[in-house]
């Protein structure tokens, strides 16, 4: 333990290094846990905190786990998606839903889930390879799985065209419930589990859905309103049909520099 050695941290703002107590400590690594919109790994709040030993930090999160843990808090520090962020207890999901209601993103169709599945257990990968796999048009599926977050640009690939690569983000581990790309099962087995994933995420919704109602009905008797997490216009909008690819190869320098201007259509044999 670390019971009285003074821990040294930076002032952002003048870089001045002072020097603080364990409490201190904690209260400001919670202060950064509750600002952000991610998970917060070890090196991040080293580097906006400062001098101050990874191992000593780690050993200061796993105490903010055990307090939030022993005095039965709302919330839980959970390590995900290669960092560390406060999550709402799910007994207590259901409120939040209804504070956010009407905001809660589509879920993901049979069609963007087994491109997701393809990104993550072949990235990097170009949208042409993923149409090849596939055998349709994957323009749309693509743009949803970027609009969320779930993909991104990791670069180009070297061949005619220099096509935009594709690799999965950290909200995808977020998303999963995974610490790290490590955790995800064989590629065989991938497809199967993202669904299973998706379909829980649902479950838990409509459950969530059903308790919100009871629970109005019970306190506030029956009263005409929206549906809770009502979508809005566009929603559902990665299940139009999608167009079949022709040929079984990407046809070399089909794309240009700035591929994602336009749909690609379908992959066409050379």
């Amino acid at each position: 333990m670390f019971a009285t050695a003074a821990i040294p941290a930076t002032i952002p703002t003048n870089g001045a290094i002072v020097p603080m107590d364990r409490a201190e400590a904690k209260h400001i690594i919670e202060a950064l846990l509750f600002a952000t919109d991610g998970p917060l790994s070890v090196p991040k709040l080293r580097a906006i905190i400062g001098h101050i030993d990874g191992k000593l930090l780690r050993q200061l999160v796993t105490e903010l786990q055990q307090e939030y843990e022993r005095d039965e808090h709302s919330f839980a520090l959970v390590e995900v998606g290669g960092g560390f962020q406060i999550y709402t207890k799910p007994e207590y999901a259901k409120w939040v839903q209804e504070l956010f209601r009407g905001k809660r993103s589509a879920k993901l169709t049979a069609a963007a889930l087994e491109s997701l599945a393809i990104v993550a257990s072949k990235q990097p990968i170009i949208k042409a390879d993923i149409e090849v796999i596939r055998g349709v048009n994957v323009e749309g599926v693509m743009a949803t799985l970027l609009e969320r977050n779930l993909v991104q640009v990791v670069g180009r690939d070297p061949r005619p065209g220099r096509p935009l690569l594709y690799g999965t983000t950290p909200e995808f581990l977020r998303y999963f419930g995974l610490t790290s790309l490590s955790d995800l099962p064989r590629i065989e087995e991938l497809e199967e589990y993202l669904k299973s994933k998706e379909a829980e995420r649902e479950r838990l919704d409509a459950e969530i859905d059903q308790e919100l109602k009871q629970y109005q009905a019970q306190h506030y008797g029956s009263q005409e309103e929206a549906p809770l997490f009502g979508g809005g216009p566009g929603e559902g909008a990665e299940d139009a049909p999608e167009e079949p690819a022709a040929g079984a190869e990407p046809l070399p320098g089909a794309g240009d520099s700035r591929p994602d201007e336009g749909p690609e259509g379908p992959a066409t044999a050379s």
